[in-house]
């Protein structure tokens, strides 16, 4: 179960300079990964209280969040990651919004996503990338706060869990490839690094969006072996 404490951090930063720019970037990708899914359910799991997408035919949303919290939409469930209260093969898109990151048991928590989606679902991450600006940052921090308390985990890594897990990945995108500077000016002035790096896509930038879809194994029918009976001659 992700700290609380943690949380909170994280739903503070989202509203600095930096995390306010951050989540608007990763609507938008949201957005656009699920705006021709159809279906009945879609879980969202985040460090925000309500993460509700907006341009989806996906008829029924459920937040995840591990307690309580005051200011939670009426469609929160509350419940631990490893221990959703999900039925199998049930959850048109589940969303991973750097709760990977947060977590203390990411490899669990990544199991039981998987469990939840039916045969062809789709699982989307949202992860900090290590090997970036944004990971250097956290480096020479003392890791206090958000985001750099999370866990970073590479999306090669994350790649090698989801075949463990039995999904089949779909496509990642980078963004964020200018250093995580908090001042606006100085944030303008990185912006360069986006439009130079972006387009060769290369798996620098400091945030990554990866889709997956659950694997379905195909039922093939085996032929009858006939036995010959055995022919007597007399």
């Amino acid at each position: 179960m992700a700290d609380i404490q943690l949380r909170q951090f994280f739903q503070e930063w989202y509203q600095t300079e930096l995390g306010a720019r951050v989540l608007e970037k990763e609507a938008h990708l949201l957005e656009k990964l699920t705006t021709d899914s159809v279906g009945y359910y879609m879980l969202i799991q985040s460090p925000l209280l309500d993460l509700h997408l907006k341009n989806t035919l996906i008829r029924t949303q459920l937040q995840i969040a591990p307690a309580v919290e005051l200011g939670a939409p009426g469609n929160t469930i509350v419940a631990e990651a490893n221990e959703l209260p999900i039925e199998s093969d049930g959850v048109d898109i589940h969303i991973l919004h750097h709760t990977l990151d947060l977590s203390k048991r990411p490899h669990d928590d990544l199991r039981e996503a998987t469990r939840t989606l039916l045969p062809s679902g789709k699982l989307i991450i949202i992860g900090f990338n290590p090997w970036s600006f944004w990971g250097i940052r956290r480096l020479i921090s003392k890791r206090k706060g958000a985001p750099w308390s999370a866990g970073f985990i590479g999306s090669k890594r994350l790649e090698d869990w989801l075949k463990v897990a039995g999904l089949s990945l779909e496509s990642v995108e980078f963004c964020f490839y200018r250093p995580p500077i908090n001042n606006p000016k100085w944030f303008r002035r990185w912006r360069y690094c986006d439009k130079l790096l972006q387009p060769t896509k290369l798996p620098l930038g400091g945030i990554y969006v990866m889709t997956a879809t659950k694997q379905t194994r195909a039922l093939v029918t085996k032929k009858a072996r006939w036995r010959r009976a055995p022919v007597r001659v007399t």
